[in-house]
């Protein structure tokens, strides 16, 4: 008998010391089917409502469970089924906000999460969130983020994979993406319903983008185009049709500059067939032969004006065109000049006709908004079916309230309320909506105290 009660003393000793070396970061509040902590001993426990979490835990949640933990610091993180979840580091105390310091690690499955106190006083970088390649940086929000590991992300439930997966609306196809963004950046539609672009937004056929002042952005195209659109600039993408798989000579694009600046390389479109390439400014087109250039619109050019021109002694006041790469010719009703590499022309304002500017001025040359073809972009990936459809395996971010960094690669994006991320490798996007399996999916309906899982995402109360 004496020894088995010294075997109880021993085991409640080690058990003392596990806890005190490893900090309580909360404890486990409502919850269904089955929730297993791997310590950071190694040792396993099954956890059940009011069970402590310690720092350094992975919490594995099983097929069809759900589990909610109370942190310390007043968050709340609801864990989704087959869920892997590590809290990584965990450090708080009322009194000391600038030692504070939240790690947490999603190796697996999703969570919701609606943030306590760390990040919201003392060091707004505190808390934090890696999965795969992306790290989630918070600003005091509540939001969702789900890492699939399969087409449709059918990772929760293996048997949905057998299921014939019904197509969804089709939606507009993106022609283009913001890869660089500098200030103020907007869209509208055809139809003319405006947006703020930010990087990764999708750009449509129709558009019409404009620049703040002091602002610049660089927008990619699906046959690998790009455009460089500088401060103060209103630029449409008025027709722009290419399918990479099509067997279809359908390949057509045609670009209106109105106001302000863009420098432009041409894509597989001009390549292929230069006729179906159409760039305008004012009564003017440039036809192009495979190359990269500078198109200024200022002056009676932006105001629409009846005579666009410019004059030598200030060829920047109207319009006109600089040649970087290749060759363009710029053409008018009075005539036609074609435009060698490092020359530039410009509409004459006394005869309506192309013309060589004579003296080049120093401002066009060394222009100081980045060249498209200087940002890299892995066009394959960028433009891919699964991504546009966002369907594809990677991790999902959705902000319900405040906002949220996704960061990977050196690259971030801020989401605010009612925005999805999705990041994957290299591919750090801005999604036009929010996927289907990210909503409107029973979660499990469980309620317990009060508060429960409904069927928009583990909701938190």
């Amino acid at each position: 008998m004496k020894k088995v009660n010294i075997l109880i003393v021993v085991i409640l000793l080690l058990t003392s010391m596990v806890l005190q070396a490893a900090e309580v970061a909360g404890k486990v509040g409502y919850m269904s089917g089955t929730l297993v902590a791997q310590r950071g001993d190694g040792t396993l426990q099954v956890l059940r409502p009011k069970s402590k979490i310690l720092t350094g835990d992975m919490l594995v949640t099983a097929r069809n469970s759900y589990a909610q933990l109370l942190m310390n610091d007043g968050g709340k993180i609801t864990l989704r089924p087959n869920s892997n979840f590590k809290i990584v580091a965990f450090k708080y105390n009322k009194k000391e906000p600038k030692a504070d310091n939240a790690l947490f690690s999603l190796l697996k499955g999703g969570f919701r999460a609606l943030t306590g106190l760390i990040g919201k006083r003392g060091n707004q970088d505190a808390y934090r969130v890696d999965a795969a390649s992306a790290t989630i940086g918070i600003r005091g929000t509540d939001f969702s983020a789900l890492l699939c590991f399969t087409k449709n992300c059918l990772d929760e439930n293996k048997e949905k994979a057998k299921k014939v997966v019904k197509p969804s609306t089709p939606k507009a196809r993106a022609i283009g993406r913001v890869m660089l963004v500098q200030g103020k950046l907007a869209g509208k539609s055809g139809s003319g319903k405006s947006r703020k672009l930010r990087l990764g937004s999708s750009v449509y056929e129709g558009d019409t983008l404009s620049t703040g002042k002091k602002s610049y952005a660089v927008v990619a195209f699906r046959d690998e185009g790009r455009v460089s659109l500088q401060a103060d600039t209103i630029f449409q993408v008025e027709k722009f049709k290419y399918n990479k798989k099509s067997t279809e000579k359908e390949e057509n694009a045609v670009l209106h500059l109105f106001k302000g600046g863009v420098r432009v390389v041409t894509g597989w479109i001009g390549r292929l067939n230069r006729d179906n390439y159409k760039f305008k400014i004012a009564n003017a087109t440039i036809g192009i032969r495979g190359t990269g250039f500078d198109v200024w619109c200022n002056g009676p050019c932006a105001a629409g004006a009846d005579n666009p021109g410019a004059t030598q002694d200030n060829p920047l006041d109207g319009a006109g065109v600089y040649v970087w790469s290749g060759e363009v010719v710029l053409v008018t009703p009075g005539g036609s000049f074609l435009v060698a590499i490092q020359q530039a022309a410009m509409i004459a304002r006394d005869t309506g006709k192309p013309v060589s500017i004579m003296e080049i001025p120093a401002i066009v040359i060394d222009n100081d908004t980045p060249r498209p073809d200087g940002i890299p972009v892995d066009f394959e990936k960028l433009f891919s079916d699964q991504v546009v459809e966002e369907v594809g395996p990677g991790l999902y971010v959705t902000v319900h309230d405040g906002k949220v960094i996704l960061a990977s690669g050196g690259r971030s994006l801020d989401l605010g309320v009612g925005k999805t991320g999705f990041s994957a490798q290299d591919i750090l996007l801005r999604l036009d909506s929010r996927p289907s399996f990210m909503q409107g999916e029973s979660l499990g309906g469980v309620t317990t105290g009060g508060s429960h899982l409904d069927q928009n995402d583990c909701v938190i109360q």
